[in-house]
């Protein structure tokens, strides 16, 4: 028992941190449950084909037994046949419309071509036997199975069980034939082999597309997560300095009317780093993010971290009174969060104070312009007493 732990131990050391993550991932139920809901969407289309084709087929083959008697009355023909053309042009046609049904219902539609397999196994094994006895081959049983077994992606268990139910369904029918052991023996031999064929194929093709599935959700979450990082501030997890520049950019080449930047800074945040620590102050730099940035975002604007402890925040198509009021309820948000700083200059709690900028003509503004004059009314709050918002004026 302590040989097989310090064995698992090891092997864990050892094994790359990809294929952990993989092998977790494939004993996930959730994982699995939503691969088989995107092959349900895949199966979709091979289902469409097999069964317009068994339609086609089946309507034809029932066409050449009406009008055999004005081209021929020499051709053997076995009545029995035509009850088989007709259930499968029924069955067809049904599948086809609850296919269409069900294709906006994923799980559904997974169970639905789980009972078309069931139903075209055992379709397929009776047509075998039929044909068995009558003399010819059981090629439609190993047709039909190898088919399924490469075109669908189900349940492996419950695929090969399926596959397995089709064969019992054929060899009762054949043994209970009065056929000789050497035509029994080999029409029940080569569907068997065959059968066991298609279930290795089940399984394999089962494993290998699912690896790629979860190689491939692999692949995408880490893109997500770069694309996240490229994007946003490691530590408040909001827009970083880059994407909200980008955002600056792409305000001013849309010529909004109006456009206000404010620049936010956490007063004092050097003496709170030295008062409290590094740790605390990361904890006070999140705090103030989420607000900065929730807040921005409910009064249609977008906000990012622009340096240490420095926020940038972009306005948009308001007036001038309504930017002065957004600025101010973002300042009494900070002071309602209440994070103790006993040694504030002027409040035992930590505030912030905001520079504001606005542009009434920005078609031709520069972005670090307005950027500098938002800084320049922030430099302006400060030197008034800080916890307050101070807004750049043009001079007449």
């Amino acid at each position: 028992m302590y040989l097989r732990e310090l064995f698992d131990w090891l092997k864990g050391l050892a094994e790359p941190a990809e294929i952990s993550g993989m092998k977790r991932q494939k004993s996930d139920p959730e994982t699995r449950r939503a691969f088989l809901i995107d092959c349900a969407r895949i199966n979709r289309i091979s289902a469409l084909v097999i069964l317009t084709m068994t339609l086609l087929m089946e309507c034809l083959m029932v066409l050449i037994y009406l009008l055999r008697p004005i081209f021929t009355t020499q051709a053997k023909f076995f009545p029995q046949y035509i009850y088989m053309y007709v259930s499968m042009i029924v069955f067809s046609a049904c599948f086809l419309v609850l296919l269409d049904i069900m294709k906006r219902s994923p799980g559904a539609l997974l169970k639905l071509q789980t009972a078309m397999l069931a139903a075209v196994s055992v379709w397929s094994a009776v047509f075998s036997a039929f044909d068995v006895i009558n003399g010819f081959s059981s090629y439609l049983f190993i047709q039909m199975i190898m088919i399924n077994s490469l075109a669908f992606r189900i349940n492996p268990y419950v695929h090969c069980a399926v596959n397995a139910g089709g064969f019992c369904v054929y060899a009762v029918l054949v043994l209970a034939a009065d056929l000789s052991l050497t035509i029994t023996f080999a029409e029940i031999i080569n569907p068997f082999l065959m059968m066991i064929a298609a279930c290795v194929m089940i399984i394999l093709n089962f494993q290998t597309k699912f690896t790629s599935y979860i190689n491939e959700s692999l692949i995408r979450e880490q893109n997500r997560k770069l694309e996240f990082y490229a994007n946003n501030d490691f530590l408040t997890k909001i827009p970083n300095r880059k994407s909200i520049e980008e955002y600056l950019d792409r305000a001013l080449s849309e010529n909004p009317g109006v456009i206000a930047c404010m620049m936010v800074d956490i007063d004092d945040f050097k003496r709170y780093n030295d008062t409290y620590g590094h740790i605390m102050g990361d904890n006070c730099l999140i705090r103030i993010a989420s607000i900065i940035g929730k807040h921005a975002a409910e009064r249609g604007g977008r906000a990012g971290r622009y340096g240490g402890e420095e926020f940038l925040a972009i306005f948009t198509g308001k007036r001038k009174e309504q930017m002065t009021g957004v600025a101010e309820e973002l300042i009494s948000l900070v002071r309602d969060e209440r994070i103790e700083f006993s040694e504030s200059a002027g409040n035992l709690f930590v505030t912030v104070s905001i520079g504001m900028y606005i542009e009434d003509n920005p078609r031709n503004a520069d972005k670090y312009l307005l950027i500098s004059l938002a800084d320049a009314a922030l430099y302006t709050a400060k030197k008034e007493g800080k916890d307050k918002i101070s807004v750049y004026r043009k001079a007449e």
